[in-house]
């Protein structure tokens, strides 16, 4: 625990660092570049001390998770913003209060702002690999007990052997050597029923994960109370093999129940901020890009191709709601557009929409669909109506697609999987990614994708027809 806590201290004081030295850039930068942006601003020392009492407050609420064993890179990231944006609104409030009407520096703000959560997200990376490296080295460990020897004590054995979690798994206690795989047999100290007396002789023992069949359960509260007076964290391990894939733990009342999978955009702070993203990008691109991208785009259908220039398909939304899709009109006008899928040698298309599918032009409109609210920047890609009813009876779970909004881009794209799917094994692939993204979203996964997607265009994909 000392070593937990010695971390701690060692992440907060780099943080509070990082905070000083850019509060002293941003204030000197900008006397320099723009002096009335500092003016009447109190002094460095002054405003130091603000921020780093603001930040602490901020930290009490929201302490940081990097040092935690095994954490995702996206809660680091929401951490991050969320810390930043509490200590800028308690840092606003101080100088409401002491400067009583004067010119409020709201471009300093801004600065200090945007500059520390950009730094400090990088910051927490950098310590991250840190850590990955000393509890790769074997330092920083924690001793792990196992109890059972069941698929799902195996898979837990093979997440917690990770090296650059730091568990050192000290051995495994079960009944039924038969089952046993060769890893556990080498790590087997002795029977379940023995794991009391072995405990007694020995005080180094940190975490005891443990899984018990039903004639052994009346050992639970008896290891139990073992472990809360000698301060080892028990977990127990519920057996749920009956499902594959992730699972999320909820509570009615006191009851606790399990749901067939984790979905993260179930949460409404999630929501917000995939939303809140989502606005802001259609805002932004809708007032300063489209209206130009429209103006040649259409010139050129009209002079190509007779017809509108938009083309609008009813296709399948978030909950299996329908919703009309806007694109670009990449075909000649035909009677099949509803119900025949695009192929890679497609006689409907004329040669500039055949150009605007390999370069993705033609998707651009669905941004009025993004801030219509229908569809997200990233997500499972809409599909047509028809495809919909035919594919939802031959591909097991291919409706759980439906429970995100669908995207002008998605997982399954990036992944390989867009276009014409010809074999009934290309769209249970494009599936099972669509459902990978809707188990395990965040915002830095749909960062990663649109990157990915934009980078994908210039480089061209074999699939884009």
């Amino acid at each position: 625990m000392g070593k937990d806590r010695t971390l701690i201290l060692a992440i907060m004081l780099a943080d509070i660092l990082l905070l000083s030295a850019v509060v002293v850039g941003v204030f000197y930068i900008l006397g320099v570049v723009s002096p009335s942006r500092t003016a009447g601003v109190s002094s460095v020392f002054s405003l130091i001390s603000m921020y780093i009492v603001s930040f602490l407050a901020s930290c009490t609420l929201y302490p940081p998770v990097i040092q935690e064993r095994i954490v995702r890179m996206g809660s680091v990231l929401k951490r991050v913003v969320i810390t930043s944006s509490l200590m800028i609104l308690i840092v606003a409030m101080f100088i409401l209060i002491m400067r009583q009407g004067a010119n409020f520096p709201r471009t300093f703000l801004i600065f200090t702002y945007l500059l520390f959560t950009l730094l400090l997200f990088f910051e927490r990376l950098l310590i991250r690999k840190v850590f990955i490296q000393i509890r790769s080295n074997k330092r920083n460990q924690r001793n792990v007990l196992l109890i059972g020897c069941g698929k799902t004590m195996a898979d837990l054995y093979h997440t917690l052997s990770h090296p650059a979690y730091g568990y050192n798994i000290v051995g495994v206690f079960y009944d039924d050597e038969e089952k046993a795989s060769p890893e556990f047999q080498s790590l087997h100290l002795g029977r379940i029923d023995q794991i009391y007396e072995w405990l007694s002789g020995h005080a180094d023992i940190h975490e005891i994960y443990g899984y018990f069949p039903k004639e052994k359960r009346g050992l639970i509260n008896i290891i139990s109370k073992f472990c809360d007076n000698h301060l080892i964290h028990f977990y127990y391990v519920p057996t749920l093999d009956i499902y594959s894939g992730k699972l999320a733990f909820h509570f009615v009342e006191d009851i606790p129940v399990v749901a067939r999978r984790e979905e993260p955009l179930s949460n409404p702070g999630n929501k917000f901020v995939k939303r809140s993203f989502d606005l802001i990008c259609s805002l932004l691109f809708l007032v300063l890009v489209f209206p130009w991208i429209y103006i040649v785009v259409g010139i050129i259908i009209k002079i190509t191709s007779p017809g509108p220039i938009f083309f609008k398909q009813e296709r399948t939304g978030i909950n299996g709601r329908i919703f009309k899709c806007y694109k670009f009109r990449s075909m000649k006008v035909n009677d099949d557009a509803d119900t025949v899928q695009a192929t890679k040698d497609d006689p409907r298309k004329y040669p500039f929409g055949d150009f605007m599918r390999k370069t993705n032009i033609d998707e651009l409109p669905q941004f009025i669909n993004v801030l219509r609210g229908e569809m997200s920047m990233v997500g499972p890609r809409p599909h047509m109506l028809r495809h919909t009813e035919d594919y939802s009876k031959l591909i097991n779970r291919f409706m759980v697609r439906h429970l995100a909004k669908p995207g002008i881009t998605g997982l399954a794209q990036v992944s390989g999987f867009r276009g014409e799917t010809q074999h009934i094994e290309d769209m249970e692939g494009r599936v099972k990614k669509d459902i990978e993204y809707i188990e395990n979203w965040t915002f830095f996964l749909d960062i990663k994708i649109m990157i990915k997607t934009i980078t994908n265009m210039f480089g061209g994909e074999e699939n884009a027809y």
